[in-house]
């Protein structure tokens, strides 16, 4: 008799939360080191010959699985992603690139896809912003599709059974989309960002994914039985029959829970005691304005329009702008409102068509707004082309980095004079404060401001001259230090009493373990990405907010060190979101530096 294996765990990080159980298939990439393979000069010719052919098969993959979705309901997300790598592969700069490399540097077409493809994805890993950092995963995904059919590799087989994909590498949209997406229970991923399309396709198609697995110590083969715990960051090999009942029920309480989002998440909803308040999305793209729909955004709170920017070889054109903003206000829709970031390139998120001046702190120096009034043409073309495509629409523009009164009075004015010469009323104008001298007199701004908006993620750094990104201070970068909620309770409070709406848009807003405390500080708008709005909907109906007022100012009188309003926190929370957390399988991460 053959001895049963024995269960062994291994942990990761959650990406996208959720459990699942399968056969474990192992799928391999195209590796990242770049081998030169030299021609001669009378094969370029043909190497460039090669190139095009397994272009046109890559554009005939992504057309076909176009198609595809097309006849699928609910799948908006994933139309557009593909819809973007449609563009993406035709990309003439990429293209010109790689046919060029062909041709001055002697290469084989593949050795010119990897390098042209490799000093793309660099420039992205460069830059500090999480979500421009994953747009190099799309450069990925078209990289190795071509590669694909350089090689005269085959398409993956399609999956009878249920199946966990274990992937020695970036997850990639392709590991998705090239299988039956419906037998796919699970993904564990040497890397994944957190905003990647493949992850945006996972979470919508409810697929856990665990990352940052160390797979030199992991002892698994194809065919393995495999029980993915994203929830609690754990999977097991060969799991053990109790631990298969576990997951039977699991799966059997999801699939009683598993109906359309209840009415009132749709909705503006209200605490217990009969306060409004607003969830809206953060987006980038037309894809993510669709799930903030499915998960019941209430509007846009932040579009990022740098992704217009960064992407392009030259400044993109105004009709090309305005299809994009479009894009994004019939994806939410005409009665839901959508605040608009004017471009804010500099620090990590170069553009190709700016030459920028080398700087020892790019992210303290010529960046955002502090770009426009020596390149106030690209403002100019930007701005016509958000009122234009906004006409008939609800949204307002928002500047950031503004330090400074006079920088606001200046784009203002700035902003009016535009509008006047196309001859319609000026939108809505407000501030995206991240600055802390900006939010420290924010009370100047108020008169003449339409609304505010808090972004966490830069101003923590700079109020705490600390880089969240660097392991060595970034236990300094943290969101619930009793100074900065202080700073920003006098903002919030500033705001209401002048009637300016304030929103809060950075990853605080976003993690509904601060829920609880962002509302006791005042906040009654947050603008979250489109997976955290139902959650974050459900704590907000379930409170009385006069009580989380008081329990929240006596915190602040009181407590003087972050501990301390961790243990406050993880109080209130189990107080009042135990139940929802557990309905959502969400596990709170108070104490994370």
């Amino acid at each position: 008799m053959v001895a049963a294996n024995k269960p062994s765990q291994y942990v990761g990080t959650s990406i996208v939360g959720g459990k699942g159980y399968g056969k474990a298939v192992v799928i391999r990439g195209q590796s990242d080191i770049v081998q030169i393979l030299n021609i001669c000069s009378e094969d370029v010719g043909k190497e460039c010959e090669r190139f095009k052919n397994a272009r046109g098969e890559a554009q005939k993959y992504y057309n076909d699985y176009f198609s595809k979705m097309a006849s699928r309901t609910n799948a908006e997300t994933e139309i557009s992603i593909i819809e973007m790598y449609k563009h993406l592969v035709n990309d003439p700069v990429l293209v010109g690139q790689i046919l060029d490399c062909i041709s001055s540097e002697f290469v084989t077409a593949d050795t010119a896809v990897r390098l042209v493809a490799k000093a793309a994805i660099e420039k992205f890993q460069m830059m500090d912003d999480e979500y421009f950092r994953d747009r190099g995963k799309d450069i990925e995904e078209v990289r190795d599709r071509i590669l694909l059919y350089l090689s005269g590799g085959e398409e993956t087989e399609m999956f009878d059974d249920d199946v966990v994909l274990i992937i020695k590498r970036s997850l990639l949209l392709s590991d998705i989309i090239s299988n039956n997406v419906e037998k796919i229970k699970a993904i564990i991923c040497a890397s994944s960002g957190k905003t990647s399309h493949a992850v945006i396709v996972a979470r919508s198609n409810s697929i856990p994914v665990i990352a940052d697995v160390d797979f030199s110590k992991v002892e698994i083969e194809a065919g393995d039985a495999v029980l993915v715990d994203s929830d609690n960051e754990v999977f097991t090999v060969f799991p053990s029959d109790k631990q298969l009942g576990e997951y039977q029920e699991y799966v059997f309480q999801m699939e009683a829970q598993r109906r359309e989002l209840p009415a009132y998440l749709k909705q503006p909803v209200f605490t217990r005691d009969g306060m409004p308040v607003s969830v809206m999305s953060n987006v980038s793209l037309e894809s993510e304005a669709h799930l903030a729909v499915d998960n019941g955004a209430d509007g846009i709170g932040l579009v990022r329009t740098e992704i217009l920017f960064t992407e392009n070889a030259e400044f993109p054109s105004e009709e090309d702008q305005i299809e994009y903003y479009l894009g994004i206000f019939d994806s939410i829709g005409k009665d839901k409102t959508v605040y608009i970031r004017v471009m804010d390139i500099g620090g990590d998120k170069m553009a190709k068509f700016l030459t920028m001046p080398e700087e020892k702190n790019p992210f303290m120096g010529f960046r955002a707004v502090r770009i426009y009034r020596e390149k106030n043409e690209l403002l100019e073309v930007q701005l016509k082309a958000i009122i234009k495509a906004g006409r008939g629409k609800r949204y307002g523009i928002m500047f950031p980095m503004i330090t400074t009164f006079s920088e606001w009075d200046y784009l203002r004015k700035f902003t009016r004079k535009i509008a006047e010469g196309l001859g319609v009323d000026c939108p809505e104008l407000g501030v995206l404060f991240e600055v802390p001298l900006a939010i420290l007199e924010i009370s100047m701004f108020l008169d003449s401001i339409t609304f505010a908006s808090i972004g966490t993620n830069d101003l923590i750094q700079y109020l705490s001259a600390a880089d969240r990104g660097n392991a060595k201070v970034n236990y300094l970068y943290n969101p619930i230090e009793p100074a900065f909620l202080k700073i920003i309770k006098t903002a919030i409070d500033e705001c209401v009493s002048k009637g300016k709406p304030v929103s809060m848009c950075g990853d605080m807003a976003a993690r509904p373990e601060y829920t609880i405390l962002l509302l006791g500080l005042g906040l009654t708008r947050f603008s979250v990405a489109p997976p955290m709005i139902p959650i974050i909907k459900e704590i907000v109906s379930s409170v009385v907010l006069a009580e989380i007022k008081e329990e929240t100012n006596h915190m602040l009188f009181n407590m003087k060190s972050t501990e301390s309003v961790a243990a406050w926190i993880d109080c209130m929370n189990e107080r009042y979101c135990r139940k929802i957390f557990d309905k959502y399988h969400f596990i709170p991460k108070t104490r994370e530096l």
